[in-house]
């Protein structure tokens, strides 16, 4: 609840209010007041667990959208070492003009990549 503060004074004197209503309105009052002290001690413990999750919990830094060079020069280097086992495979198997495409292939899946790795 929002009107409960932080003083844990404050926090007993209305715990004893609400207690002496209580013992004034009669037993038939007793499952209203224990749901509403219930409810108190809740929001106390929800708020204090918030308060001390938000403490311990470090901010993340804030992401550029820009991959690292380290990313980059994985990826290169896949590349290139995916490239030259399908280059000789191509050149072995493959008809004349298979060459050009398969290198036109693994550019296209490198810039893709890259562009893949801004977003």
């Amino acid at each position: 609840m929002a009107f409960m503060t932080n003083n844990p004074s404050h926090r007993r004197d209305e715990v004893a209010a609400a207690l002496k209503a209580g013992r004034e309105l009669g037993p038939e009052y007793d499952e209203a007041l224990a749901a509403s002290l219930v409810e108190r001690i809740d929001d106390t413990i929800e708020e204090r667990v918030r308060h001390h999750v938000a403490r311990q919990t470090p901010t993340a830094p804030a992401r550029t959208g820009v991959p690292s060079n380290t990313v980059r020069f994985v990826l290169s280097l896949v590349c290139l070492g995916v490239s030259i086992p399908i280059t000789g495979i191509a050149a072995a198997l493959g008809p004349a003009g298979t060459l050009p495409f398969v290198w036109l292939g693994l550019i296209g899946f490198y810039v893709v990549s890259v562009i893949g790795l801004r977003r």
